[in-house]
């Protein structure tokens, strides 16, 4: 497999540095606004803005998937060291993602305490067990197939059989008809914010994506593919709001900000559209600039550690186990205005840089370091969770 050359673009950092903003500035927003704010017609404007935050975020992890596939095909379609790392990782960001939502740090405790609600939020699916999973079963898909064609060939199809069936898998049949942790990871009904259905599928498409821009960027025929991309992207916003202006409904339920296929494609045609705006705009300062002496470095670290970042924001804001009353919620939940919560999010912001920074020299400069406080980090809440008796 030939070296893609992705070196000579850092575009998908960009983009994903400017994703993990947004997401920083949506929940903060979100969380410490007045509620008679929060009903105006402002937020509503927010909320559909930020309606691309996770999708972005989802899209990014299978765009950085397709990269690492590629550099490593041989490893990526064996059964090896390379390939249950890999699995590993998947398995770690959905425990992950699963431990954020937990009530108590004892197992005891959470089954003898916990309320319907808090086992509600606990079981519910969020965006890193989205990633997790999505990641698992792409790398599995690749064990099987082997064949790149086909590997691509399925991935369409996995994706279109995501988006035509989550309207199906949202009803309220399939929420009663099975368990409460399937029912929550699957489909959006109990609360879970992102859902295998239809979440998943921005992963799909993302790796679907990077795959044929790095193939035409082996070509050098970068250029071309990002113009019909743009394009693409266009036509797909003004295809999903045309056919969702038809006089006809397919879905006996339908919720058009939650399953609505049209929905789906009209993100993912904002995600590509801002996707190749930023290639455009990488490639013309590049021109008019020495290579990287624009390039704001500060949003280049957010977005390589941008699960630092999610992680790091959530605990800051929302608090944790551990972390119950010192955080921006329990200090300022609903009482801020607006000027005020973009100060408070430029503020968080401006905390959380400086921590990237330093987790980044870590694992750039102590790799053995990085990985020893990750282990000690996770065995110790493992310790806690499981044999902490109150």
């Amino acid at each position: 497999m030939q070296n893609t050359g992705i070196e000579r673009y850092r575009f998908l950092d960009l983009y994903r540095g400017i994703i993990v903003l947004f997401m920083v500035e949506g929940h903060v927003v979100r969380e410490l606004l007045t509620p008679d704010l929060k009903a105006s017609q402002f937020f509503g404007f927010h909320e559909v803005f930020h309606g691309v935050t996770a999708p972005g975020f989802l899209f990014g992890a299978g765009f950085t998937l397709a990269v690492a596939t590629q550099r490593r095909w041989i490893q990526s379609v064996s059964l090896g060291s390379h390939f249950f790392r890999r699995v590993w990782r998947s398995i770690a960001l959905i425990l992950i993602g699963y431990s954020l939502h937990l009530p108590y740090l004892s197992l005891q405790k959470t089954i003898t305490v916990a309320t319907v609600e808090e086992w509600t939020n606990l079981l519910s699916f969020d965006v890193l067990q989205c990633i997790g999973l999505g990641l698992l079963f792409i790398r599995l898909l690749l064990i099987i197939i082997k064949q790149e064609r086909w590997f691509i060939i399925s991935l369409i199809v996995f994706l279109l059989a995501i988006v035509y069936s989550t309207p199906f898998l949202w009803s309220h049949q399939t929420q009663y008809s099975l368990p409460i942790f399937l029912s929550a990871a699957i489909q959006g009904s109990t609360g879970s914010p992102f859902p295998i259905f239809p979440y998943v599928g921005f992963i799909f498409a993302g790796t679907f994506i990077a795959w044929l821009f790095l193939r035409y960027s082996q070509k050098n025929k970068e250029k071309q593919f990002v113009t019909w991309l743009m394009f693409i992207g266009i036509c797909l916003i003004g295809c999903s709001i045309i056919l969702d202006l038809l006089p006809y409904q397919t879905y006996t339920e339908y919720r058009y900000w939650y399953t609505s296929p049209n929905f789906f494609w009209l993100r993912l045609g904002i995600l590509l559209v801002m996707l190749s705006s930023l290639w455009f705009f990488e490639e013309l300062l590049s021109i008019k600039y020495e290579a990287g002496g624009w390039f704001p470095k500060w949003l280049t670290v957010i977005g390589i550690e941008s699960l630092f970042m999610y992680i790091a924001h959530l605990l800051l804001l929302y608090g944790w186990v551990t972390n119950v009353e010192f955080n921006l919620r329990w200090i300022r939940s609903g009482r801020l205005n607006l000027f005020e919560s973009l100060c408070a999010t430029v503020l968080l912001t401006l905390i959380l840089i400086p921590m990237s920074y330093l987790w980044h020299y870590i694992k750039k400069q102590h790799p053995i370091l990085a990985k020893g406080i990750l282990w000690w980090l996770g065995c110790s809440l493992a310790w806690s969770f499981f044999f902490n008796p109150y």
